[in-house]
């Protein structure tokens, strides 16, 4: 065997191995990827003085969460409560509900405590409030819980899920979804 043909036979075990575990920890990757995206977006408009994309971000997650927008002076601190909750929940340490609940909390907790933002909290205090919510809840990784897989960005179906269309088909027709397999 030549010398080029055993550098090529590593090189493809080498991209087997980083890829195996790429795959394998990629909840993990992509929570480390979305949070550090978000730090550089948080970075960048300090440095700028602007709140667009942060202003945009947190009124998505307002949307989601069917909250009003929040007034400027709150969107950098939600804006890192969002990166902050983004690694656990794309690990599947906190699970889509419960981050929907800390969120909600925090925020009520920053209206009613400090309406105009000020003084701001520090990213390292938010994460410790953020720790205080999954000590005190007990919140923990479920067995079965994946995490945020490339197949959710991707927005594949699972195949556990009907469409709005279906739901309406199969009641004018009388069907019992649940107990059809999909």
């Amino acid at each position: 065997m030549t010398r080029g043909a055993r550098i090529a036979i590593g090189v493809a075990a080498a991209a087997v191995i980083i890829g195996g575990a790429a795959w394998h920890w990629q909840s993990e990757i992509i929570g480390v990827g979305a949070r550090w995206y978000l730090q550089r977006v948080a970075a960048r408009e300090e440095a700028s003085g602007s709140l667009e994309e942060r202003r945009r971000t947190v009124a998505q997650m307002h949307r989601m969460l069917l909250l009003m927008p929040p007034p400027d002076p709150l969107v950098p601190e939600l804006f890192d409560l969002v990166t902050v909750v983004s690694t656990r929940v794309a690990s599947g340490e906190i699970d889509f509900a419960w981050a929907a609940y800390v969120y909600n909390s925090y925020e009520r907790d920053l209206v009613r405590d400090r309406p105009q933002g000020t003084p701001r909290r520090p990213v390292p205090e938010v994460e410790r409030e953020v720790e205080r919510y999954v000590q005190f809840y007990a919140l923990q990784k479920r067995p079965d819980g994946d995490g945020v897989k490339l197949r959710d960005l991707a927005g594949a179906p699972e195949g556990e899920s009907f469409t709005l269309e279906e739901i309406e088909q199969a009641a004018r027709e009388g069907r019992d979804l649940t107990r059809e397999e999909k």
